[in-house]
């Protein structure tokens, strides 16, 4: 079987042609085939038969044409098209492929000039570049196939000068002279083919001809592209002015069919540097160092190496080259250039590829083939010998390690050596080694702008924003993108972000002809010893942001010092940065997003589940222990190791371990509620909750809805809360669970009672205390008699309030509870100063201080500081109650409590009217009822907008004042407050 792409696409089985005329069937079929034996996702095939436009209907039509396809292609009971998760492998041998054949061919006729064996180089050349009947992939005009069949012409061009090169060392300069005026007709601004028809000329004796050649060329580039030409066309112009001897033909004469290395003698000097890259993007420093390293090594007395290391598609072979390019000048002896495998983990593999360099850099210094030395070591000699006295500059892109890299470093003072590589090469002596970073993102909107146009990244700024995060700044990333973008002019960045967004397809979506992220992060990951890519799947398994080594313990079931070696592992494969230290002293390591991504993807194929399984229980029994020791230095460690326990508990709930995704997420409640981490509480509870469900456990259930029924109520999202509380209640019942029904029953009634609706409140608390009674729980009943003295105060039962709070504190000191303690003692406070006791109020608060200051939780010691200040303000000592309101505001903003920001801000503005300064006690005033409106707090927005009144009656504004006492004693009447009847007696 046969498949030509190279033209309009066909089908041959057994030397006929299939007849496959349907357009879109065959887009898919080309699309597979231009990605042969690799995994081509269903949104890349989408993408590939209908552009940024798919119907509907788009995958079931795909696999549609799939079918259709496995019908026609079945021969001897083999499937060319094998479904692969996410989509399908189109399994042919290269030779099956015209494509590939073509790229073979180019390849030997490539490696033949590069061995000084003109006359078979352009004879292979041409016979692959006859293997073309049109253009390629005629027919096909979705987007992606139009820019595979653009790098393709690509490619075919390139080939074309390739074979003209090794034409013109074989002199065949009349036939070249035709040819290359149509081929610049046909290709104007491509100034290889320019500077192969001014030495043509040149060498014919046409020297005005050639220099007129150039001067078209100057003038079409400077029209055309506002560009003056480039280096090597620059330099060939000034060559052909002074009429330099080194243009003349080899020999000064037509050369024979065999040149000069083929007799032993060596040949022109090689200049294997690939094509000059396009202008770099924030590598001006980077550039400029490794130039200066290169220019001294080229007048210096000894060799130098300059290294170039980075993670996958950060850019090292882009600054490589440019760099190359830039300094050329400095080494007229030579460039010499390799692209390795980075296959760092075989040492076998990894030798034999540096022996094939060897091969290839003695053949293009002279050495003929028959005379290379079999051993790498003898070739390692040859080419000390062979460089010795010259100035040659050798570039070894993607090396893999140091045992590599070696054998092809010169001796001698004048050479030098760029290379790079995927891993650290600590053991390499480098007079310059570049670590290479990703992009910031001034720098990546910078890249992102020129590659798509200022215009569209103005247009849409938050969308450039966002696809630059999502690549996380890395320059592959952001070319590809920036590509796709490029090839569709209408599609807004807004799309490709949205697209971007969804973690399950953003590798897929990182495609852009030859550009692909996952492929550079499969050369990386292969590179890998066994052990390391091991460990990079287990951090796949979770997926953190960042981690410190004791990670790596339950992951790999190993000790601690096993695990410190394997991140240092993880650390020389580039995969991982380190970071810094973590707070229990431990070193701190960062993933790159698209790299976790990718480990995530290996963990999936590679791992089995109950592999997958065992590593994440022994890692929630850690955690489980770590979180019941309560150390002092817990929370700040369970702060730092967020990103690592909301995976765990992800990852449990995805692989059916729900009771370890529950009891992980009920244990982590106190230290999430402790820093309002409302994101990372949302989170685990919302996974556990979703495994509960799956498993059928209606009592996790339960536990986890009164959870979030928590969160809502930290959140000031009240009537969320009684809701989860409610539904949370009925579960429990079912279940017979009654201290869980007495837990839902009092947050139901907080809730409620926060709303005003104290009612309601009363008789919740009234249900819960009943079931307190019965199960004999003091401290349940301790918290009924909390919220009912609450309630009291509120509608001005001073001494109902004070017995209720009396029998909630000996409640609390019975049970040992601390918490509830400074609470309850900060509430008889809050009752004194509302009865106007204020002597007593002020014991009371500096009692609650000194007891919330002694658990350690500031946000509640905020809230204790601000009552004590309230004290201050209304005994007139407010110089007493600044410094501490200013504090505690600045915690409730830190830990994002709405609420205690607006009681804090009310407080403050209480404190200024207080003074007289109106105009400031009306600014947090404002932003107390702001925040209390926007949450549906009303009773505490009326409270803010009764001391607004206030501010306006002394303003002398009194229609501004009565209409906002109105407002707010029709809230304290609704409500029942102790308030209603203080401003009932106020003029309106």
């Amino acid at each position: 079987m046969e498949f030509r792409l190279l033209g309009a696409p066909e089908v041959w089985v057994d030397g006929q042609r299939l007849e496959l005329n349907a357009t879109k069937p065959m887009a898919l079929l080309a699309a597979g085939l231009l990605r042969a034996n690799r995994i081509v996702s269903m949104p890349s095939l989408v993408d590939a038969i209908w552009g940024d436009a798919p119907p509907a209907t788009a995958a079931a039509l795909v696999q549609s044409y799939v079918s259709h396809l496995r019908r026609s292609l079945h021969t001897g009971g083999r499937r060319v098209i094998v479904t692969r998760h996410p989509g399908y492998l189109f399994d042919v041998g290269p030779e099956a492929v015209d494509v590939a054949r073509f790229e073979a061919l180019a390849a030997d006729g490539r490696a033949a000039a590069a061995g000084g064996r003109y006359g078979p180089a352009a004879e292979t050349l041409r016979s692959a570049l006859a293997m073309w009947r049109g253009p390629a992939l005629d027919g096909l005009n979705s987007g992606v196939l139009r820019q595979a069949a653009h790098g393709l012409e690509e490619l075919r061009l390139t080939v074309v000068e390739e074979r003209v090169a090794a034409e013109l060392r074989l002199g065949r300069l009349a036939e070249l002279a035709a040819e290359l005026a149509t081929l610049v007709t046909a290709y104007p601004l491509r100034e290889t083919l320019r500077a192969q028809q001014m030495l043509v000329l040149y060498r014919l004796g046409r020297q005005a001809d050639a220099l007129e050649a150039y001067r078209r060329a100057r003038q079409l580039l400077r029209e055309e592209l506002g560009v003056e030409p480039g280096t090597e066309l620059r330099r060939l112009h000034q060559a052909i002015l002074r009429e330099d001897p080194d243009l003349a033909a080899p020999g000064g004469e037509v050369v024979a069919a065999e040149p000069p290395a083929a007799r032993g003698a060596p040949d022109r000097t090689p200049r294997q540097l690939p094509t000059q890259p396009g202008e770099l993007v924030a590598r001006d420093r980077e550039e400029a160092a490794l130039s200066t390293a290169l220019r001294a090594a080229a007048t210096g007395d000894r060799p130098v190496c300059c290294a170039i290391t980075g993670k996958a598609g950060s850019g090292k072979t882009a600054l490589a080259n440019a760099v190359a390019h830039a300094v050329s000048d400095a080494f007229p002896d030579g460039q010499l250039y390799a692209a390795f495998g980075g296959t760092g983990s075989g040492a076998g593999a990894g030798m034999a590829e540096a022996r094939e360099v060897l091969g290839a850099f003695l053949r293009a210094l002279g050495e003929p083939a028959a005379q290379l030395p079999e051993s790498i070591e003898e070739r390692a000699a040859l080419f000390r010998s062979r460089t010795a006295g010259r100035r040659v500059l050798v570039v070894l892109d993607n090396a893999g390690s140091e045992a590599q890299i070696r054998p092809l470093l010169p001796a001698h003072a004048g050479s030098a050596v760029l290379l790079t590589s995927r891993t650290a090469l600590l053991g390499l002596e480098a007079r310059c080694h570049l670590a290479l970073d990703v992009l910031p993102p001034d720098d990546a909107r910078r890249l992102l702008s020129r590659l798509v146009g200022d215009d569209r990244v103005a247009a849409e700024p938050d969308a450039a924003e966002e696809i630059v995060r999502l690549c996380g700044g890395l320059p592959l990333a952001i070319r590809t993108v920036g590509a796709r973008l490029a090839l569709r002019r209408r599609w807004p960045l807004s799309v490709l972000a949205g697209r971007l967004r969804d973690e399950h397809r953003r590798l897929d979506e990182l495609v852009a002809g030859d550009l692909e992220v996952r492929a550079s992060l499969q050369l990386s990951y292969g590179s890998m010893a066994d052990p390391v890519r091991l460990a990079f799947r287990r951090l796949g398994v979770v997926g953190p942001a960042q981690f410190s080594p004791w990670l790596l313990a339950p992951l790999l079931d190993v000790g601690a010092d096993k695990a410190e070696y394997v991140a240092d592992l993880l650390t020389d494969a580039l995969v991982v940065d380190a970071t810094g230290v973590a707070v229990d002293g431990q070193p701190r390591y960062a993933i790159h997003e698209l790299t976790r991504l990718f480990a995530r993807e290996r963990a999936d194929a590679e791992e089995p589940a109950r592999e997958q399984r065992r590593a994440v229980e022994r890692l929630g029994a850690l955690l489980l222990d770590i979180i019941g020791e309560l150390r002092d230095d817990t929370q700040a460690w369970l702060d730092q190791e967020s990103s690592v326990l909301v995976q765990t508990v992800t990852r449990a709930s995805q692989l059916g371990l729900h009771r370890l995704a529950c009891e992980l997420s009920t244990a982590l409640f106190s230290s999430f509620r402790l820093r309002n981490s409302f994101d990372a509480w949302w989170r685990t509870h919302e996974a556990a909750l979703d495994a509960a469900r799956a498993a059928g456990d209606r009592l996790s259930e339960a536990i986890l809805l009164r959870g979030l029924g928590h969160l809502r109520y930290e959140q000031d999202r009240l009537v969320d809360a009684a809701g989860y509380y409610g539904h949370a209640l009925a579960l429990l019942r079912a279940e017979g669970d009654q201290r869980g029904q007495a837990g839902c029953l009092i947050g139901m009634a907080v809730a409620y009672r926060e709303l005003g609706r104290f009612g309601p409140a009363r008789r919740l608390i009234a249900d819960a205390a009943e079931l307190y009674t019965g199960l004999d729980d003091g401290l349940g009943l301790a918290k009924c008699a909390y919220g009912t003295g609450y309630i009291d105060r509120e509608v001005g039962d001073y001494a109902g309030s004070l017995a209720a709070l009396d029998r909630a504190l000996a409640g609390y000191r019975a049970a040992g509870n601390r918490r509830g303690e400074g609470l309850t003692l900060r509430g008889i406070g809050l009752t004194h100063r509302a009865a106007g006791a204020l002597a007593e109020a002020e014991r009371l608060s500096v009692e609650a201080v000194d007891v919330l200051a002694g658990i350690g939780n500031e946000l509640l010691l905020a809230y204790g500081r601000q009552s004590l200040a309230k004290v201050h303000i209304r005994q007139g000592r407010g110089d007493l109650a600044e410094r501490p309101l200013r504090e505690a505001l600045a915690v409730c903003t830190a830990l994002g409590d709405r609420f205690g920001e607006a009681l804090v801000h009310r407080t403050i503005g209480e404190l200024y009217l207080a003074g007289g300064d109106l105009d400031r006690a009306a600014g947090h005033l404002r932003a107390a009822r702001q925040r209390w409106a926007a949450s549906g707090l009303d009773l505490f927005r009326a409270r803010a907008e009764r001391d607004l009144a206030e501010v306006h009656r002394r303003r002398g504004d009194h229609a501004t004042a009565r209409e906002l006492r109105v407002r707010a004693l029709e809230t304290f009447e609704r409500c029942g407050t102790r308030e209603r009847a203080e401003l009932a007696v106020q003029p309106h």
